[in-house]
């Protein structure tokens, strides 16, 4: 068969295989939203507690979700200063959060290929690179949330006598894993070619950059402010929702929730995330109806900063990307 041939027929497949995704995505999306909506409308007798909501506590934790993307353009900056490219704040701003808006409403992380394409183009940073810094702050942001909902979940057995099982577990398997990427990641030899091939490379390139101790203390500590801002965010938003839950509990839900917003199928992780963040502190003893209402206000909360901040971040790009051609 010729070689354009098969080029052609890889291309043909990949497309298919993209639109599937984000078919599948968008699917778990609605089918989440109808489920939500429907118990809502249901059981709407049960939100009457949203006519008393604390709003000084709900705009603090707004602020504590500008916080969290805020220290999030200063980890990708580590990133960045490593591989030799050096951005302006207001620039590290735009694209950071431009990449966290596409995320959120583009499937399998579209907001980060957008910012992947961008840095190749205007600044001729290599794809291997990016996929270097975007798998290591996954695994990264992976490690510091399970480390927390391990003390969490330490405490709530010590202080209330809260014990499950399998979420102990399956807590401590992702954190052990996790740690052992992060500290001693093996070596990788095969290259391979397409996408394959950049991903055994990128790992190959996160091995480098592990050995770099202090970047990992400073990524890390960038990563444990943020994912200590979500929980303080959800701590205010359950107070304001008249039914505070324990530090310790909170930390479980947020971290947990952060570990399975890296699920990537849904425009951000949406009903993946939520499923988490709803479920969770159920267990702990909160309502359904205040488990629902906490994770739609940390959503909305999030989306307003990241249009906020993102759309005009978007705007500079495309702006950038098209003066380049």
């Amino acid at each position: 068969m010729p070689k354009y041939q098969i080029d052609r027929d890889h291309e043909y497949s990949g497309e298919r295989m993209s639109v599937a995704t984000s078919a599948i995505g968008y699917g778990i999306v609605a089918l989440f939203l109808v489920v939500c909506g429907y118990y809502v409308q249901s059981h709407w007798h049960e939100f009457v507690f949203l006519r008393e909501v604390s709003y000084p506590e709900a705009l603090a934790a707004g602020l504590l979700v500008l916080l969290s993307y805020l220290v999030s353009a200063y980890q990708m900056n580590l990133f960045l200063e490593k591989f030799g490219l050096t951005l302006g704040p207001m620039e590290l701003i735009a694209l950071t959060n431009g990449m966290i808006l596409g995320n959120l409403v583009i499937p399998m992380r579209g907001g980060s290929g957008g910012l992947a394409v961008y840095l190749k183009k205007v600044h001729d940073l290599d794809f291997q690179a990016f996929a270097a810094i975007y798998g290591g702050t996954a695994l990264l942001t992976a490690l510091i949330n399970t480390a927390l909902a391990v003390i969490a979940l330490v405490i709530l057995q010590l202080v209330h006598g809260f014990h499950h099982g399998p979420l102990s577990v399956l807590v401590v398997g992702v954190f052990a894993f996790c740690l052992y990427l992060s500290l001693y990641p093996p070596p990788v030899r095969w290259r391979g070619k397409g996408v394959v091939g950049l991903v055994f490379r990128a790992a190959h390139s996160w091995r480098s950059l592990s050995r770099d101790r202090i970047l990992l203390i400073r990524v890390s500590a960038s990563l444990l402010v943020i994912s200590l801002a979500l929980c303080a965010s959800f701590y205010c938003i359950y107070r304001a929702l008249g039914e505070p839950l324990s530090i310790s509990a909170v930390i479980v839900t947020s971290s947990l929730g952060n570990v399975a917003n890296l699920v990537p199928i849904t425009p951000g992780s949406l009903g993946i995330f939520d499923a988490v963040t709803i479920q969770i502190p159920q267990f702990l003893g909160l309502d359904p109806a205040r488990s629902i209402a906490g994770t739609l206000v940390f959503r909305a909360l999030t989306f307003f900063w990241a249009c906020l901040l993102g759309i005009p971040g978007m705007i500079y790009m495309v702006g950038r990307h098209t003066a380049r051609r």
